[in-house]
């Protein structure tokens, strides 16, 4: 009769396997894109519950490592 909710999809962060990957640690990348680290870090999380991502900040990230933004970020 009602429809049942579906569950939350959580959006979740590739950037640290990436940067892994890579070997490149949060704080060198920061300074590749010349952004700040903790907003680096905050892209980081594995989950990213309601946070504001900036769009350079995205942007940049996907620039510098050669990726789409569906690379960077999925829904689980």
């Amino acid at each position: 009769m009602y429809k049942q909710a579906k569950p939350a999809l959580k959006l979740r962060s590739n950037l640290k396997p990436m940067l892994d990957e890579r070997g490149v640690t949060i704080r060198k990348f920061a300074v590749r894109i010349d952004y700040r680290f903790e907003s680096v870090r905050q892209l980081c999380n594995v989950e990213l519950d309601g946070k504001r991502l900036p769009v350079a900040l995205i942007e940049a990230t996907c620039q510098e490592l050669e990726c789409d933004i569906c690379d960077l970020l999925a829904f689980d």
